[in-house]
This record gives C-alpha cells, structure tokens and sequence, in this order.
C-alpha cells in the first residue's frame, strides 16, 4: 500500500509538477514533469548517489526539460520528464527489489488523477528494473525494448550527417565517414554498439574509459582500434569526439584542449552551460547537440514498442530524423547567426510552443510614421 503522506509537491516555474518522495527509508525518488503540451511525458528513470537532494532535484528539472526538447526535435507525439532515486545504483538483491517496487507505486500515484508521465531505463537501471516497478504501475515503457543500440545508431547516423554537411569546410570535400578519426569517450552498451558501426563503416575508431577491462574488451572484439588514457583525451586529434559517458565534459577546464572538428555524441548535458556552444563554435568546432543526436532510443520505444513498426522501418525513421533535425539545427544556426547549441533551442520551442506572438498593441507605422515611410527595405 502507497502512502500519499510520504510525497510533497514542489513549487517550480515553468514545470508542469515536481514531486519529491520518501520511497523507502533513507531513499529519496523525484519525478519531474516538464510539459505535455505534446502529450504524455516520457523519461527514464537513472539512480545514482547524488552528494545532496538539491543536486538530484536539479538533475531531474534539467533532464524532464532536455527530454521534452528530444521528443519534439524527434517529432514524437510526447512530452518531457524525468525521474531519479537517490541512492546507490550498486544495491541489489531484495532491497534493490523493494525500492523499485516503492518507486513504482510512486508512479502510479503520480498519474492517479492525470495520464502524465512514463519512464523506462536510465543511467543506473536496467529493463529488468522496469519489470519489477511495472507490478505496481502499468506506466512503464521499455520493458521490451533496449533502447541502447538504437541511441547509437542516432548518433553514428549524426556523425554520418555532420561529416556530409561540412564536408567542404572541415575535410576538403571527402563526405563519407570512412577514414575519418573518432574518439568515443565511455563503453558502455551505446558506446560499444557506436563502435561497431563505426568500425564496420570504415571510420579510425579510438576509445576511451575509466574501465580498462572494456577497453580491452573493444579492442579484442575490433582489431586495430586506438585506447586512449582518460587523462589523454584532449590531447587528441581527432576528427569526430562522440562523447557517450557522463555530462559536462565541455567546460572551463577542457574548452581550451579542444582539437577536434566535430563534438557528436549520446552523453546528455556534454555542455557545462550554454556559453560554451559559442567557445565551441569559435573555434571552428561543429556540436550537433546532444538531444538530437541521443533521439534514437526514446525513437525506439516510440517506434517498437508503441506503434509496433518493424526493425528496418524503426532504423530509417530515426536516421531520417536525425538528419532532418540536425541540417534544421545548422540552418537556423546560419541564418540567425547563432552557435548551434542556441539554434536548437530556437527551433525546438517553435515546435512545441510555436512562434512567439506579436505584439498586436505596437505598431511601429503609427509610432514613427515618417521614418517608416522611408526605412530602407
């Protein structure tokens, strides 16, 4: 039996609710529900040991808010949330059971008067995970689908694009990938698939990751790939950095290291603040944002879980999309002469929210008639 006691709602702007609850003793979850102006919100849930509750909350705000611009950049007819438990990701057994079982009567509560939010896996949970909260809420997604290999194929599908795209600036006109360098920074179940097309395309594969043994695993598995120590990685030059492990690796302290043509990875937030898309730009480096190039596994659950298509349909629709929403991206980054972290972010809230209204009680005509009458055109 859920408890209602145990969950307060949270007063945060611009969300459209944020709930904090005890799940178990000791164990915090916070579900964040972004917006579903698009329809329900779908976001995984991660577990991890935040240092504080004030670092899990903001965690969750910033990825509810990232997932209702993946979903719409990815033309899916969803909205954005999150959730985390704040705990070890390491407990197993029965008690690892019983948090998830607590967290999803969590769920079902949150969606006891309103069908608003969905999860699935994150960083920290698995499929299996899934199943056990699913005996308490049926507003789970991903419990047949591993999302993982289809967030890579997006992202070799944006690196794919992005080589094609600025091809005449950054490699002479040589448009395809093979040949070309990249560095892919964690080897966890999306960084190992991205190796593999990578290395089945003909690309210059080079890897990285605190765990030596998937190193050694990657290049026991593809010949002739480069492992790079993590305290290396940006002493590299390499075409593509596909980042796929934790957030913030573009900051104040590695934006000067930086010798790569193109940033195109899964890891969400690879940026430590907005400001950074612009550093990144001047120095002549591409970054297809984050949520695009991720899209392929909410795609995938989307695709072959909901709408049951077929494999081979589910890969040509998040390759397409990725494509579509990307050249968008650099598009509106040209025309608005804007880095293409901010472009994106111009594009995706016209899609959401639409385009901003004008002000019907200013007309710049009446204010200044004479000068409007003669504004060169």
């Amino acid at each position: 039996m859920f408890d209602p006691a145990k969950v307060s709602r949270l007063n945060v702007p611009r969300w459209e609710a944020v709930y904090r609850c005890e799940i178990t003793e000791g164990v915090v979850s916070f579900v964040a529900v972004h917006d579903i102006s698009r329809g329900r919100a779908l976001g995984g849930c991660r577990m991890a040991l935040y240092v504080n509750e004030s670092l899990a909350l903001t965690d969750a705000l910033r990825l509810s808010r990232g997932m209702t611009f993946k979903n719409a950049i990815a033309d899916l007819p969803l909205g954005g949330g999150k959730s985390v438990i704040v705990c070890d990701p390491k407990v197993s057994g029965t008690e690892r059971e019983h948090i998830l079982e607590e967290f999803g009567k969590f769920v079902a509560w949150v969606n006891l008067e309103q069908d608003r939010y969905y999860t699935a896996e994150d960083m920290n949970t698995t499929v299996a995970d899934m199943h056990v909260a699913k005996r308490h809420t049926q507003h789970i997604f991903g419990t047949s689908v591993d999302p993982s290999p289809y967030t890579a194929w997006g992202v070799f599908s944006g690196i794919k694009y992005a080589v094609d795209y600025f091809a005449m600036d950054l490699f002479e006109g040589h448009r395809d990938i093979e040949g070309k360098s990249v560095l892919i920074q964690g080897l966890g179940k999306v960084g190992m698939t991205l190796c593999q097309y990578l290395y089945e395309a003909g690309a210059k594969v080079l890897v990285t990751d605190v765990r030596e043994d998937a190193c050694a695993a990657a290049a026991e598995t593809y010949p002739g790939i480069d492992i790079v120590p993590v305290d290396q990685v940006f002493n590299v030059d390499a075409d593509v950095f596909a980042p796929c492990a934790r957030g913030e690796v573009i900051n104040r302290h590695t934006i000067d290291d930086l010798r790569f043509k193109i940033i195109c990875g899964a890891a969400n937030n690879q940026l430590q603040n907005s400001k950074m898309g612009a550093k990144v730009q001047k120095k002549g480096i591409v970054y297809c944002p984050d949520y695009v190039a991720n899209m392929g596994g909410v795609c995938s659950i989307q695709y072959l879980e909901i709408e049951q298509l077929s494999e081979q349909i589910t890969r040509e629709n998040i390759e397409r999309t990725v494509r579509k929403m990307l050249g968008l991206t650099f598009r509106a980054g040209f025309r608005n002469n804007l880095p293409f972290n901010k472009a994106v972010d111009l594009v995706v809230k016209q899609i959401v929210w639409g385009k901003p209204k004008e002000d019907a009680g200013l007309s710049n005509a009446d204010l200044f008639p004479l000068t409007h009458t003669v504004e060169p055109t």
